[in-house]
């Protein structure tokens, strides 16, 4: 079984886990209330193209992990954690591309609970004996990819070039279709531009230790344990004896949005969820999620969804009833 057999076995993933056929490509569907799917392409053996739309925090990691695949992650909205070998963390933004032939060591989290991105898996064992002709016709060099990328380093993890996401953003549109013959040419084109682009030789990209993600982690637990609640930056700070402006990095560096900002959005979503599947009036489901003003409540309701409560709970509704 080669390494990329090994990479996409779904008896070897814990959890609900599928993978079925779609057409000319497979999917990877994590089943349950947190969701997602992975549409695998295969372009050659031992070389895979995965388009990624996760929403979930956690996809869970399949035993003993495929060795020797270098993988290149182009983030396109959301956030993806990216542990690394000694111990610390990185985080995979809008934007920005990580390069590597380092495995995950934990499950591969999304700490926002969205991810879309397209990824390459490369089999660099199954390659080097059996070359793909498109790479070797189109001067493509994974040893050459490696080499510009400094991936001795193991990871390379840096903004993306406006010429490589331009290529991404076309490569996108093709997502859901059957044209294999063209994300071939899309994708070889794509390694040609990353093993010759300018690249950041030092990107400034922030690390954090594990003691810090969790750090992170937990606030985000105590901030969704209960909407209703007001917790102060001082007040989380003192809880965990930290200063008040490293709680703030901690939980911006790992979640990409300071703290008033992801908790009103979690609310704003809680408060959608009730006006749809509960009889609670826009008052209860206020002070629900954190508000006593129920004005207040409203207005910030209506910059999100652009319409008030009442009116955002008659569409749901009419959209259900116009379902069944």
């Amino acid at each position: 079984m080669s390494n990329m057999t090994q990479l996409f076995d779904a008896s070897r993933f814990p959890g609900h886990v599928k993978v079925q056929s779609a057409g000319k490509a497979a999917v990877m569907t994590l089943c349950g209330p947190e969701n997602g799917n992975l549409r695998l392409f295969s372009l050659w053996d031992g070389a895979v193209l995965s388009f990624n739309r996760i929403y979930t925090q956690v996809w869970p990691l399949a035993q003993n992990e495929a060795a020797n695949i270098l993988l290149l992650n182009f983030c396109r909205k959301g956030r993806c954690e990216v542990a690394l070998e000694d111990g610390q963390f990185a985080f995979l933004s809008q934007g920005h591309m990580a390069v590597g032939t380092q495995q995950a060591q934990e499950e591969y989290r999304y700490p926002s609970g969205l991810y879309e991105g397209i990824e390459l898996f490369l089999d660099l064992d199954l390659l080097a004996h059996r070359p793909y002709p498109l790479f070797q016709e189109g001067e493509v060099s994974l040893e050459g990819i490696m080499e510009h990328l400094h991936t001795s380093r193991r990871l390379y993890l840096g903004p993306t070039p406006a010429c490589v996401q331009t290529l991404l953003d076309n490569l996108w549109q093709f997502r859901d279709s059957e044209e294999v013959g063209l994300l071939k040419l899309l994708s070889a084109q794509l390694l040609w531009k990353v093993e010759r682009q300018s690249l950041e030789t030092s990107p400034a990209v922030r690390y954090f230790t594990s003691s810090q993600v969790a750090i992170a982690r937990e606030i985000q637990n105590i901030l969704c344990a209960d909407l209703s609640q007001n917790h102060t930056a001082r007040e989380l700070a003192e809880r965990f004896q930290i200063a008040e402006t490293s709680l703030k990095n901690y939980f911006r560096g790992v979640f990409g949005e300071n703290l008033s900002t992801f908790l009103r959005e979690v609310r704003m979503r809680r408060a959608a969820e009730l006006l749809q599947s509960s009889e609670l009036r826009v008052a209860e489901i206020a002070a629900q999620v954190g508000y006593e003003n129920q004005s207040k409540f409203a207005a910030v309701f209506v910059r999100r969804f652009g319409c008030p409560p009442l009116e955002y709970r008659r569409r749901a509704r009419l959209s259900i009833a116009d379902d069944d």
